[in-house]
C-alpha cells in the first residue's frame, strides 16, 4: 500500500491548496477513507464533494468511487500480508534480489545495448538524469563512463538539471535513470529534452511507465516494490546492472583503447 500511496504523492505539486487537504487525509488515513462516501468526506474536511472529486481526477482517477475502490484494494491486501505469517525478513530479501537479478538477465536484448552503446559513442556529451533513490545509480555509472574518457555528469541539484535539460543539444545524449518511470521531476526533464530533440535513453524498473513513451530507446530492470514498514528497500541493482552492461557494450565495441 505504501508504494500506492507514494504514487499518490506525485501528484502533489499539480494540487491546490484545497486539493492537497483531500490528498493529505487520504494518505495519512487510508483505513477510514475506504468506510466513507463522498458526503461524509467533505462534512469532514470541510470542503465541497467538487473539490473532493477534482483531487481524484487530478490523481488520475475518474472521481471519489474509482479512487475509493483502488484504496480499498489495498488496504485490504496490506491486511492480508500483516495477518500472514513472516518467513522471516532476510530470506524474503535474498528471494526477491535474486529473482529481480534473474529476470532483469533474462530479458537482456543485446542488440538494443549495441544500439544505446553506440549512440554513447556518436554523442558528444552525455547526461545523466536520476533523482532519489536513482541518483548513486547514475552517479556510478558517469563515473565509469568518465574514466573511459567519455564526457559526461550526473548532477544533484533538480533545478540544475532543468536548466541542463533546456541547454543540451541534438548532439548530445540523455540517459534517465527512474525506478517508476512516472516520476513528476523526471517527466519533466523529459519534455525539456524532447521539444530540444535530444535523444533519450530511458532506463526503468516497471513496465509500460510514461518515461519509456517519452524515450527514442527504453530499457527495463525487474524490481520489485518492497516495504519494511515505512521504509522503502526496493532494490536498485537491477538498474545498475543494466547500466553496467551498456557501459561493458560501450567499452567493447567502440573504445578499444580500454581493454585490458
Amino acid at each position: 500500500m505504501q508504494v500506492f500511496l507514494k504514487r499518490l504523492t506525485q501528484h502533489r505539486e499539480r494540487l491546490s491548496r484545497l486539493e492537497i487537504e483531500v490528498l493529505d487525509y487520504i494518505l495519512h488515513y487510508p483505513d477510514m477513507v475506504v468506510d466513507l462516501n463522498v458526503d461524509e468526506l467533505s462534512k469532514r474536511l470541510f470542503v465541497s464533494t467538487a473539490t473532493i472529486s477534482r483531487t481524484c481526477q487530478q490523481l488520475g482517477f475518474r472521481g471519489f468511487q474509482d479512487m475509493k475502490y483502488s484504496l480499498s484494494k489495498e488496504v485490504s491486501q496490506a491486511k492480508e500480508l500483516n495477518d500472514s505469517p513472516n518467513p522471516g525478513v532476510l530470506l524474503e530479501h535474498m528471494t526477491r534480489v535474486q529473482h529481480e537479478m534473474t529476470s532483469t538477465l533474462q530479458s537482456i536484448n543485446e542488440e538494443l545495448l549495441t544500439e544505446v552503446a553506440k549512440c554513447i559513442h556518436e554523442s558528444t556529451h552525455v547526461e545523466f538524469f536520476g533523482v532519489g533513490n536513482s541518483l548513486p545509480v547514475c552517479i556510478d555509472a558517469a563515473r565509469k563512463l568518465m574514466f573511459s574518457g567519455k564526457i559526461t555528469s550526473a548532477r544533484e541539484d533538480w533545478d540544475e538539471l532543468r536548466s541542463v535539460a533546456s541547454s543540451l543539444t541534438t548532439n548530445d545524449l540523455a540517459i534517465l535513470v527512474s525506478y517508476s518511470g512516472e516520476t513528476i521531476n523526471m517527466l519533466e526533464y523529459a519534455s525539456l529534452l524532447k521539444e530540444r530533440n535530444v535523444k533519450m535513453i530511458a532506463i526503468t524498473g516497471q513496465q509500460k511507465n510514461r518515461l519509456q513513451q517519452q524515450a527514442d530507446l527504453s530499457l527495463q530492470a525487474h524490481v520489485t516494490n518492497y516495504y519494511y514498514g515505512e521504509v522503502d528497500m526496493s532494490s536498485r541493482f537491477p538498474l545498475t546492472m543494466l547500466l553496467d552492461f551498456i557501459i561493458l557494450t560501450y567499452l567493447e565495441q567502440f573504445n578499444n583503447t580500454s581493454k585490458p
